[in-house]
């Protein structure tokens, strides 16, 4: 039975959790040849202050303009 665990930051909305678990499960399914009803899929969302990149969060970059990781 594949599990994948999958983390996002927080702020999707519903429809779009349920369709990245979809796609992920359809993914799964295909590369694994195995039946969809046996794969299961954990999504797990990571609020942005509780996140960092060289030393700064997500939320602090996102206020500041900036785009993690990049100079």
């Amino acid at each position: 039975m594949p599990i994948a665990e999958i983390l996002i930051f927080e702020g999707r909305t519903d429809d779009q959790k349920r369709e990245i678990m979809r796609e992920v499960t359809d993914a799964l399914a295909r590369s694994m040849d195995a039946e969809p009803e046996r794969i299961r899929v954990i999504l797990k969302e990571i609020p942005t202050n509780h996140f960092s990149v060289a030393g700064v969060s997500i939320a602090d970059s996102r206020a500041a303009g900036q785009t993690p990781g990049r100079k």
